[in-house]
């Protein structure tokens, strides 16, 4: 992978689908950045949690966890939905102690460079769904408030790619739209989801900042949905987490 500086790889929501990383990660080699920035949920649902870990262990990689990257270490388990346990019980099953102390070395968020805010849920609460006009709105208000000087927040979670900022908030986004950061405009960007989209589009989601140009660029990339699939059942998980990728839903 290159090392230029000035471009990031931005991903999101991996959830131990190492097809769907992989793909990406073979996309980010040909994007010229130098470095990745993750909004959490590594593990989770998908059947390859120890593999995924290994892959960004070998990756240029700052990231922050999720909710499932915490129900994995066992905090937070008063929060897990019945239709989640099985799938939390798995990957707990799966990680060694070196995946383990991976995931404990990450924060719930992160100011990278005192310039970008990583967050998973919400600059609000980390666990916070960014879903509609009124959540987006409340906070991009608490970031201008809370963090003055910061303009741009990647976030994840909701698994839509999304932006909110310059006094529009927007779902819908095509791959290889680029949006043009305004001067001064803070902003909030979800590239959606590398492992479990869920706006539609099965292909793996994640975006490319370049901090020269000023712009975010959306990417989609096609992986064998077939793959996970297959080791979603050998692991005995539940069909339906196999069958929504197909759909992206």
């Amino acid at each position: 992978m290159s090392s230029n500086p000035l471009r990031y790889g931005i991903i999101a929501d991996i959830h131990s689908n190492l097809a769907a990383l992989r793909a990406v990660l073979d996309a980010l080699a040909g994007e010229d950045v130098g470095t990745i920035l993750c909004m959490g949920d590594v593990v989770g649902y998908g059947p390859c949690p120890h593999e995924v870990i290994e892959a960004l262990e070998t990756a240029p990689l700052h990231s922050i966890r999720g909710n499932h990257d915490r129900y994995a270490l066992g905090e937070n388990s008063e929060q897990i939905r019945p239709s989640t346990a099985q799938a939390v019980e798995y990957t707990r099953r799966c990680l060694s102690p070196s995946d383990n102390a991976f995931l404990e070395g990450l924060r719930d968020t992160m100011l990278y460079q005192d310039r970008i805010l990583l967050v998973h849920g919400s600059p609000r609460e980390p666990d916070e769904y960014i879903l509609n006009q009124e959540a987006a709105i409340l906070n991009h208000r608490y970031l201008r408030s809370q963090y003055g000087g910061i303009n741009l927040c990647f976030f994840g979670h909701s698994h839509l790619p999304t932006i909110v900022g310059d006094g529009k908030v927007v779902y819908e986004i095509d791959s290889g739209y680029t949006l043009k950061l305004k001067f001064m405009v803070p902003y909030l960007i979800n590239p959606g989801s590398v492992g479990q989209p869920r706006d539609g589009n099965p292909a793996a989601a994640y975006a490319v900042l370049d901090t020269a140009e000023k712009t975010v660029t959306f990417r989609r990339v096609a992986y064998d949905v077939e793959d996970t699939q297959r080791r979603i059942q050998e692991a005995g998980l539940p069909r339906y987490l196999g069958e929504r990728l197909r759909v992206g839903k």
